[in-house]
C-alpha cells in the first residue's frame, strides 16, 4: 500500500478520478472480509456488504468535503467504518419491531428501560408517547430507528457537530420516550 499515499488518493478523488477507489476495493476486500469474520465473527455476506459501504462512504466523505486530509492510513480509515458498518448489519438483524408505523426497533436501549419498568408497551402507546416528544427527538428516533442511519449519518443530517453529540441526542431522546411512556401507563392505571 505504500503507493497508497493518503492525501494523493484524496486529491485524486476529489478532483473526480475514481481509479484509487477502485485499487483500494480490490486490494483491501478480501483482507477486510477475513478480518471481519475472525474479529465480529461476521458472516461472509455482512463482510462483503460492510466493506462495499466503507468504500462508498470513505469516496463521500472525501467528495463532501468532510474528509480533507488523513492523519491514518486509508486501510485503517475504511476498516474503522466497517467495523461500524458490521456491527449496524448485525444489529440490525437482531432487532425486533415494535411499532408499525415509524418501526421503532427493540434495540439493548430501549430493552433496558422496559425491562427497568417492567412494562410492555403497546404500539399505540409507543405511538402516542413520540407524537408527543419534541421534533428534534422525532427526527432523530426516525433516522436512527426507521432509517437506520448511523451516528456520523444523523450527524451529518440534522447539523450537529459530530457523531458524538448525535449520540447524547438520541440518548436524551430515549429517555424522554421512556419517560413518555411512563406518563402514557400511569394515566392507563388511574
Amino acid at each position: 500500500m505504500k503507493d497508497f499515499e493518503p492525501n494523493i488518493v484524496l486529491a485524486k478523488l476529489r478532483s473526480g478520478d475514481d481509479s484509487p477507489l477502485f485499487d483500494l476495493y480490490q486490494r483491501l476486500r478480501s483482507e477486510f472480509i477475513v478480518w471481519s469474520k475472525s474479529t465480529f465473527k461476521a458472516t461472509e455476506e455482512q463482510s462483503k456488504d460492510a466493506f462495499q459501504d466503507a468504500i462508498l462512504d470513505f469516496h463521500q466523505n472525501v467528495i463532501s468535503g468532510h474528509l480533507t486530509e488523513m492523519t491514518s492510513t486509508l486501510k485503517t480509515y475504511i476498516f474503522q467504518i466497517g467495523k461500524h458498518k458490521i456491527l449496524n448489519i448485525q444489529k440490525k438483524e437482531s432487532r425486533m419491531t415494535y411499532h408499525d408505523a415509524l418501526h421503532l426497533i427493540n434495540d439493548g436501549e430501549v430493552d433496558k428501560y422496559m425491562e427497568d419498568e417492567n412494562k410492555a408497551y403497546t404500539q399505540e402507546q409507543i405511538s402516542k408517547a413520540i407524537e408527543k416528544l419534541p421534533v428534534d427527538c422525532q427526527k432523530v428516533l426516525k433516522l436512527y430507528y426507521f432509517n437506520e442511519y448511523d451516528m456520523d449519518s444523523i450527524a451529518r443530517e440534522l447539523k450537529y457537530k459530530n457523531s458524538d453529540t448525535a449520540k447524547s441526542k438520541k440518548s436524551i431522546c430515549i429517555k424522554n420516550l421512556m419517560a413518555e411512556l411512563k406518563k402514557l401507563s400511569m394515566l392507563f392505571v388511574l
